[in-house]
């Protein structure tokens, strides 16, 4: 295989990841009232969104309001910083808190927005909601009212409906990004044992082992496995970033591994003698071995 179509398949497989990074929207709320998102993020921080349409004069008040809403929800963080972010032509102010909980092998959190939403009402917002997300741990959810959907728990406020107050234990398990890791160097090998390999049935095997595993491991890596190490404090900050995007190499490898499996099962096909298959033998007239007594 010629090192240009190897260039081009990892091209491909960047474009493929970009894309899919793209997908999906940001959460966006263009409705009346006032929209808090909360965002448990996997390094022992959080972002708290908050959407206010109306009532507010200036992207300041909105930005002072949303820092007080963060630290409501987070009383215990060692710092709160907010800013104005644009997305898709809708302004909101972000507030990125830092330390809004200690990460370890079991981390629970105690989310008050009763406090939040009070703070809200005093400036004039009597309806909107609340959103949580979560890292991709696994974890327990207990809202008090009950109410939220599986995906994303949401919660409308107003006209009767309280604020919710949401306890969450998340348990991250370390070992899930370690079985995506593991299954990434099994994809280098089978890549690596397919292109070297002299004899074409070892190729064949060599490559239909690293196109499972490639499968495997961006399937694992889409729920985001290297969040648990993050929640478990394992690793934090660019070093967690990296192990977070690692296991999606799968995807670009995979599909070299794909062209060398065919490559090696064309010349497999074509004259099992040559490749150095030992199954040459029981087809006489394509090069094999003649049985004794012909």
């Amino acid at each position: 295989m010629s090192v240009r179509r190897v260039g081009r398949l990892l091209a491909l497989g960047v474009l493929v990841l970009l894309a899919l990074s793209a997908c999906g929207g940001d959460g966006e709320r263009a409705l009346p009232g006032a929209w808090v998102d909360i965002a448990v993020m996997p390094d022992g921080g959080a972002q708290v969104d908050l959407r206010a349409a109306g009532r507010l004069r200036s992207d300041a008040e909105v930005r002072d309001l949303a820092g007080a809403v963060a630290r409501e929800v987070f009383p215990g963080a060692t710092g709160v910083q907010v800013r104005t972010v644009t997305s898709r032509g809708y302004p909101f102010a972000r507030a990125d808190v830092t330390g809004a909980y200690r990460p370890g092998r079991t981390v629970p959190l105690e989310l008050d927005t009763a406090r939040a939403w009070r703070r809200l009402a005093a400036r004039g917002f009597d309806e909107g909601g609340v959103r949580l997300w979560l890292p991709s741990v696994p974890a327990t959810v207990r809202p008090r009212p009950p109410g939220g959907t599986a995906d994303v728990p949401e919660w409308t406020v107003g006209r009767g409906r309280p604020a919710p107050v949401v306890r969450v234990v998340m348990r991250p398990r370390p070992a899930l990004w370690f079985g995506a890791a593991a299954l990434l160097v099994l994809v280098v090998a089978g890549v690596v044992v397919s292109a070297a390999a002299r004899r074409w049935y070892v190729a064949v095997s060599a490559a239909a082992v690293a196109i499972v595993c490639a499968v495997v491991t961006v399937s694992a890596a889409a729920g985001r496995q290297g969040d648990n190490l993050g929640v478990a404090g394992v690793l934090g900050g660019r070093a967690l970033a990296v192990a977070a995007g690692a296991p999606l190499a799968g995807l670009p490898l995979g599909l070299v591994a794909v062209v060398l499996f065919v490559r090696a099962l064309r010349r497999l096909l074509d004259d099992p003698a040559a490749a150095g298959s030992p199954y040459a033998a029981r087809r006489p007239g394509r090069g094999g071995a003649r049985t004794p007594g012909r």
